[in-house]
């Protein structure tokens, strides 16, 4: 099973493009205190990011996307020094009647909010750039998206919204495939807790046992406890025990029953169920299938 694929399906990705248009003139743009996770798309042209933490600015240029999977604070403007008050010229996205630069912004949504593994492999400030190596079909999503923008036609926000989807996806693809230090990447990269996840996730319900995981992942217990603990921040069993109260969760909200979803999980009775769910969630299984938060 493709683990990413999983988690995507698990956490249901649902992209939102909130404005695209064209900033002319001087301006600036900040999206900061949504608590959502944004993304700016540099659709032409030039701009600069801001953040809190640099002393200088870091040039975006066309083709380049801007990723904040925790509403890290940014702003974006025609210079390395933003005019402070401005009111920037704003015209429909495209409009070739005045110099500028085209900018789509949109949230990237998950049904659960914005705790789940995949957020958490992202660093704050995420820039994924445009003309990188191995960013092809990157490059021809963003080309589609721009097409589509442009033209405005009947049902373009919806298609705006999904190839954001495919955006965020290809995006992420990028960033594991570059990164390995730690986290979901480092995880990705390490052929044992690789394993180890995927087993979990193709059977989350099956009656796993250290011992079982660390035979299928070809290492000794220890082992897998301490690589496993390195990149995922927590022990292979810990880390099972919350993914089926993520699913639990989901199955709940899908109207299954609480025998049949203690079952799914691997669990032997409701009531061992109910309290393993209580715990980790800090709400019982019935209140969550009847739309109680």
């Amino acid at each position: 099973m493709d683990l990413i694929s999983s988690l995507l399906r698990t956490f249901h990705l649902n992209s939102n493009v909130f404005k695209h248009a064209r900033f002319c003139g001087q301006w600036s743009l900040d999206t900061t205190g949504s608590g959502q996770a944004a993304f700016h798309l540099v659709a032409s042209g030039d701009c600069w990011l801001h953040r809190p933490d640099d002393m200088e600015p870091t040039a975006l240029h066309a083709g380049d996307l801007l990723i904040l999977p925790r509403d890290a604070p940014h702003l974006l403007s025609d210079s390395t020094a933003p005019p402070s008050g401005s009111h920037p010229d704003v015209r429909p996205f495209g409009d070739r009647a005045a110099e500028g630069t085209d900018i789509v912004c949109g949230y990237f949504g998950f049904d659960e909010g914005t705790a789940n593994p995949l957020l958490d492999a992202l660093p704050d400030y995420l820039i994924v750039p445009g003309s990188a190596p191995g960013n092809e079909a990157m490059r021809r999503v963003v080309a589609l998206l721009v097409a589509e923008a442009a033209d405005a036609a009947p049902g373009v926000d919806a298609v705006l919204d999904r190839l954001s989807d495919a955006l965020f996806i290809l995006a992420m693809r990028a960033f594991l495939r570059s990164e390995t230090g730690t986290g979901l990447a480092a995880a990705l990269a390490d052929p044992a807790v690789h394993r180890t996840l995927q087993l979990m996730h193709e059977a989350p319900g099956r009656d796993w046992t250290l011992e079982e995981l660390a035979r299928q992942a070809a290492v000794s217990r220890s082992g897998l406890v301490q690589r496993f603990s390195a990149t995922m921040g927590e022990p292979p069993m810990a880390y099972l025990g919350r993914w089926r109260m993520t699913l639990a969760r989901r199955w709940l909200q899908a109207g299954l029953s609480v025998a049949d979803v203690a079952e799914r999980c691997g669990y032997a009775s409701e009531t061992g169920f109910a309290k393993a769910f209580k715990r980790v969630t800090g709400a019982g299984p019935g209140s969550i299938r009847r739309g109680n938060p």
